[in-house]
C-alpha cells in the first residue's frame, strides 16, 4: 500500500484483517498475543498462530534418532500450542494454528503470502541487541526482511489498556514520502480505536537559544499540521510535538512522557527516518529495543519495488 498524501486528505484505510502471531512458546514471545488478538477483533479479522520447527533443532542429533526426536519435538509443540489456544483471550476471535517444519523465515514468508497476512506480531526479549535478544536472529530477520508491517512488543511494555484499546498513538515522521504508509496505519488505528494521534518530528539539536527553538518548533508544527488531514473522524484527536536531538531519543522521550500505548514509524532506506536498506536501522533498533509500549514498523512500498528490481537484475 502506498497512500497518496495531499494537504487536505489521505487514504488511511489500510488492511488489518489477517494477523500472523509468531511464537516460540517463551513467555517473552507471547507478550504480543493480546495485541494481535485486539487487532484481529477490532478489524473483524482472523488470527493465525504460527510456530516453526527449524532444521537446527536436529543439528546434533544422530541420524538414526532424527525421526524419533522430530516426533517428540512436534508433540511438544502441539501441546504447547493447545495450551496457548485455550487462553480466554482467544475466545470469540477466529483463529487458525500453523505448526510447520522448515527454515523459519522462509516458512513465515510463505505463510504470509499464502494467507495474505497484513501484520506480523511478535514478542521481544531484550532492550538492546535485536539480533541476539529478541527471538534470536529470527526476529532480526523478520524486522529486516518482512515487507508487511511488524508489531513488536518488548518486556518493558506496560500492561495493555482496558479492552485492548490503545488510548494514545505516537506517529513519528521525518516528512519524507516514505513515511506515507506509516501515517496511513497510524491514522487508521487511531480512528478505529478512538485514540489520540500524537504526531512527532525530531530535528537536530540546536543552540540553546529560546527564540531559535521557538521558531523551529512553530515551523515544524505547522508542517505536521499540513501533513495530516484537515478533517479527521471525530473519534480521533490530533496532537503535535517537535523534539530536538536524535530521532530515537526524541521518540522514546515523548512516548515515555506522554503515556503512549503504541508507536508507529516507517522503515526505509537512506535519507529517511529509519535507515534500513540492507539492515534494520539504528533508529528503529533503539526504539524497538527500549520502547515501553508496542512498536509498529511499516516498510515503504517503494522499497519493496526497488528490492524486487534488484533481485530480478541479479537473476
Amino acid at each position: 500500500m502506498n497512500p497518496h498524501i495531499t494537504s487536505n486528505a489521505v487514504n488511511f484505510e489500510v488492511p488489518l484483517r489477517n494477523i500472523l502471531f509468531v511464537t516460540d512458546f517463551s513467555p517473552s514471545s507471547e507478550l504480543a498475543l493480546p495485541y494481535a488478538v485486539a487487532l484481529a477483533s477490532r478489524y473483524n479479522g482472523k488470527l493465525y498462530v504460527a510456530h516453526v520447527i527449524a532444521p537446527e533443532m536436529y543439528e546434533f542429533v544422530p541420524p538414526n534418532f532424527v525421526p524419533e526426536v522430530r516426533k517428540q519435538i512436534a508433540d511438544y509443540a502441539g501441546k504447547r500450542m493447545e495450551q496457548l489456544l485455550n487462553a480466554a483471550q482467544l475466545q470469540g476471535v477466529p483463529h487458525e494454528v500453523l505448526l510447520q517444519h522448515g527454515e523459519i523465515w522462509d516458512t513465515l514468508r510463505e505463510i504470509a503470502d499464502r494467507y495474505k497476512i497484513d501484520v506480523i506480531a511478535l514478542g521481544t526479549r531484550g532492550r538492546r541487541g535485536i539480533a541476539k535478544q529478541l527471538m534470536g536472529s529470527v526476529a532480526e530477520e523478520i524486522l529486516r526482511l518482512a515487507h508487511r508491517p511488524v508489531l513488536t512488543v518488548g518486556p518493558e511494555s506496560r500492561e495493555i489498556p482496558p479492552e485492548h484499546k490503545p488510548r494514545k498513538i505516537l506517529y513519528a515522521t521525518d516528512f519524507s514520502t516514505d513515511s506515507a504508509c506509516a501515517m496511513a496505519y497510524a491514522l487508521s488505528l487511531a480512528q478505529e480505536f478512538g485514540a489520540v494521534l500524537l504526531s512527532v518530528h525530531c530535528t537536530a539539536q540546536l543552540p540553546d537559544d529560546p527564540q531559535v527553538r521557538t521558531r523551529f518548533e512553530e515551523f515544524f508544527t505547522q508542517r505536521l499540521q499540513e501533513l495530516l488531514p484537515s478533517v479527521v473522524n471525530a473519534k480521533c484527536r490530533l496532537e503535535f510535538r517537535v523534539e530536538f536531538g536524535t530521532a530515537a531519543d526524541g521518540i522514546l522521550k515523548v512516548a515515555n512522557g506522554s503515556d503512549v500505548d503504541l508507536i508507529v514509524m516507517g522503515v526505509r532506506g537512506a535519507g529517511s527516518l529509519i535507515r534500513a536498506a540492507h539492515h534494520f536501522g539504528t533508529t528503529a533498533h533503539d526504539v524497538v529495543s527500549e520502547a515501553r509500549c508496542p512498536v509498529l514498523t511499516v516498510r515503504s512500498a517503494e522499497e519493496e519495488v526497488a528490492e524486487a528490481m534488484t533481485t530480478a537484475r541479479g537473476q
